[in-house]
């Protein structure tokens, strides 16, 4: 009989992407005139939970167990710390190996890591896969908060990570093994969604970014119009990201300024929200939409464009698909927020079968709980 030893919960945000995806890109950025993006935490949470047990044997050299688990994958894989580094997970458990293998190797530096102790972490999105939101890397920051703690594990088993001191240190660790896995280029704002929450403006600087949370008032009349939909389409966001990344770096068409024009919706969205203009805001992210729509073909589909044809219909004139398009989750933004329009709006988009998802806006991002049995 293995006995708990410790347990430690994480969750991490999920976000929609409201404007200035893909600027976030290094280096796309670089090249770009006040590049910004603008993005809200939402409680589709990513979770993650770690427990310890003592291995079954007091035997010096027993080695214990180690379970990787994704519930909503449903993939399960069981070895030893001893085989950790020779293991091969297979695609749904390879990030969670990955980071572990990252942290066990800081564990071990510490001191504190002992190969007798089994280990289990389980996982669970409760982002739809390929929706758009970031659920991977919220999944990866969750994961990260939940690692991280247990790397730096005190005797009484109470050490947590502080996002708002070192989330972005770990985003970079979180970016860099990420990106392995997606072998392209990762984007830095889901990470940034996942470990800070709230309604945040990122500018993306030479050297250094600038992270803004606007107000909490901000965020609360946001939510109250927007209209959050999956249209049951799974799609890969970084191949997508890749095929306009080699487009902007190769300088083919007029990719280069129509991002600088992406950029510059975006930065008159912020102004519209601080300003909290809700019809400016919504033409800021139409104009933003109707840019990016024409980036390259297959960002759209004819659901998603029923979708916005409806909502246009019913004087909701704005929406954009999250993510780097292709199906997955969309929003619809009703300026006037008024509850009867967005209930006809979301009834009739429905019925063509789109799945609504009910969201609440969430002003935390990372957060995790160290407990002992």
């Amino acid at each position: 009989m293995t006995t708990e030893k410790r347990r430690i919960e994480s969750r991490a945000p999920t976000r929609i992407d409201l404007a200035g995806g893909t600027l976030d890109i290094w280096p796309l950025y670089l090249f770009l005139k006040q590049p910004l993006t603008l993005n809200l935490g939402i409680d589709l949470f990513a979770e993650a939970r770690i427990e310890e047990f003592e291995a079954p044997s007091e035997t010096s050299d027993q080695s214990g167990e180690v379970v990787l688990k994704s519930e909503d994958q449903g993939t399960e894989e069981r070895m030893t710390w001893d085989s950790l580094d020779r293991f091969s997970p297979p695609p749904s458990l390879i990030l969670h190996w990955k980071l572990l293998r990252e942290f066990t190797q800081k564990r071990i530096a510490t001191g504190f890591h002992d190969p007798r102790i089994s280990f289990r972490m389980v996982t669970k999105a409760r982002s739809p896969a390929g929706a758009g939101l970031g659920g991977s890397s919220a999944l990866s920051v969750a994961m990260i908060g939940a690692l991280a703690s247990w790397a730096r594990s005190t005797s009484d088993g109470k050490a947590t990570i502080d996002p708002l001191q070192e989330g972005e240190s770990f985003i970079d660790i979180v970016r860099d093994i990420e990106t392995t896995v997606i072998q392209v280029p990762a984007g830095l704002q889901d990470y940034y969604g996942a470990m800070f929450g709230g309604l945040q403006s990122l500018r993306w600087n030479p050297g250094k970014h600038e992270r803004d949370w606007l107000p909490g008032g901000i965020l609360a009349g946001l939510e109250h119009r927007l209209l959050l939909f999956y249209s049951g389409q799974s799609r890969n966001s970084g191949i997508n990201n890749w095929a306009l990344f080699k487009s902007f770096i190769d300088k083919q068409g007029d990719v280069r300024n129509q991002f600088e024009r992406i950029a510059e919706a975006t930065r008159a969205l912020e102004t519209a929200l601080i300003a909290r203009d809700w019809e400016k805001a919504g033409h800021a992210i139409a104009q933003e939409w109707e840019v990016r729509r024409g980036l390259a073909q297959g960002i759209s589909t004819p659901e998603i464009d029923q979708a916005f044809e409806i909502a246009r219909s019913e004087g909701a004139p704005a929406g954009k698909i999250c993510g780097a398009g292709g199906g997955g989750c969309f929003f619809v933004f009703v300026p006037s927020g008024d509850p009867e329009l967005k209930a006809r709006i979301t009834k009739k988009i429905t019925a063509t079968g789109v799945r609504a998802l009910p969201f609440r806006a969430v002003a935390r991002g990372l957060e995790v709980k160290v407990t002992r049995a």
